[in-house]
This record gives C-alpha cells, structure tokens and sequence, in this order.
C-alpha cells in the first residue's frame, strides 16, 4: 500500500520558496503604475491653479517622458486626430516603466520579509 498523506503532514512538510512571478504583485505593479503617474498630474495641476502660474518643463517629464518617443515613432509632429492614441500611448508606456518599478520594489521588499525554513534540529543527546 501507498503511504497517504494527511493535511497536517502537508502542513508540516511545506517548503519555503520565493514567487519570481505573483499575479498579484503584477497586477497591483500596474494599477500603480497608472495611478502614480496620473496622481502627479493631478497634483500638478491642481498646483498649477492654486498658484495662476505654468508647472516648468522639469517638472512633466516623469509622466510626460514618452511624447518624444511618440513623435519619434510617428515622424511628425502629432496632429489633433492623433490626441487620443497619444494618450493611450502615454498611460501604456507610463504603466510599463511605473509599474516595472514597483513590482522590483515589491519583489525586493518580498526578498526582505522572506524567511527561510528553520533547519531540522539535531535530535537531544541521550544522557
């Protein structure tokens, strides 16, 4: 006859092991690869009312960084047509870089609070 296992076999018998790739972890990587970016525009904006005065160039390029690329892959300058592409263009290829960064971030943190499995302790010498 086979050996069976119970559930609290199962249980004691667990191997620690670290997920390169946690659905999870992928998907809040892009929920907060979108809404990061789109919260600093919020903020800019809204900054940009409060004070009555233009946000400087600088300060767009971390969501902004993909326009150049956009009319590179275009070659011309976007037409009033093209607004709407360009914003998915925008969100996607702000979602890749955003969200690639959290999910190392989260891996990273994931690498921190990981414990490896406590060693099997030697049996007690026999006094």
């Amino acid at each position: 006859m086979g050996l069976r296992w119970t559930s609290g076999e199962r249980m004691s018998k667990k191997i620690s092991r670290i997920r390169i790739f946690s659905i999870r972890r992928i998907l809040l990587s892009c929920v907060l690869g979108l809404l990061v970016p789109l919260s600093y525009a919020f903020a800019l904006s809204e900054f940009s009312d409060y004070t009555g005065r233009a946000v400087p160039d600088f300060m767009v390029h971390p969501f902004g960084w993909p326009r150049p690329l956009w009319i590179f892959l275009m070659g011309r300058q976007p037409l009033e047509g093209d607004i709407i592409f360009g914003i998915i263009f925008l969100a996607l290829c702000n979602i890749a870089l955003y969200g690639a960064l959290i999910y190392i971030a989260l891996s990273a943190l994931q690498l921190l609070k990981h414990k490896p499995p406590d060693p099997a302790l030697p049996p007690p010498p026999h006094l």
